[in-house]
């Protein structure tokens, strides 16, 4: 994926509030980062502030992040990720770990939109392409599975974002990333993680 195809793809403003709140001390860095990128308005104190139901160019925020990362690290990014499903909206019937990351593709597309239209919509159940997916396996008779991502989002971003959810639902729940294949940070198209819980 590149910025072009992204070109008219936006994000939901309340998950990047989550995200801004998970810098603590560095709120007024990562703020001034959204803003440099674009995002945003600026209040008086020099946070950046975002309306909540607006919807915000991906590509500023995707190039926010790289920033973020680069400048801050890696550590960063996961804790942004571990508070972008904060209040994201989940579809009604996710009620367990696995209906969580089963559900984690919906929930990605209901926090996106294509030219201000939700990438999901629960009415018809129709998806947009466009963003990537996350697609998750249950492994049979174990409290654990496999999740491939090929979203835009950096490595670390999406696996503190896919521990967010798991641990929604199973506080023990843990995400590692599976090195014996692709990653995005090494030029791949993918990254595959390993979730398991007690």
């Amino acid at each position: 994926m590149n910025a072009e195809s992204l070109g008219n793809v936006q994000v939901l403003g309340s998950n990047l509030s989550n995200v801004l709140h998970a810098f603590g001390n560095f709120e007024l860095l990562a703020s001034r980062i959204m803003l440099d990128e674009g995002l945003g308005t600026e209040s008086r104190q020099g946070v950046v502030q975002f309306e909540k139901d607006q919807w915000y160019p991906v590509t500023r925020w995707l190039a926010a992040l790289g920033r973020v990362g680069r400048e801050y690290g890696e550590f960063v990014l996961g804790q942004a990720g571990l508070a972008a499903p904060k209040n994201a909206v989940f579809p009604p019937f996710v009620t367990n770990v696995d209906s969580a990351l089963n559900s984690l593709d919906v929930a990605y597309h209901m926090n996106h939109a294509l030219h201000g239209v939700p990438m999901f919509s629960p009415d018809t159940g129709k998806m947009l392409e466009g963003i990537g997916h996350y697609a998750y396996v249950r492994t049979p008779g174990q409290k654990q599975g496999v999740l491939e991502c090929d979203t835009p989002y950096p490595c670390p971003f999406d696996s503190h974002l896919i521990q967010a959810v798991a641990q929604r639902f199973e506080s023990t729940a843990s995400v590692v990333h599976d090195t014996t294949r692709p990653c995005r940070k090494r030029g791949g198209s993918s990254c595959t993680y390993l979730v398991k819980w007690a």
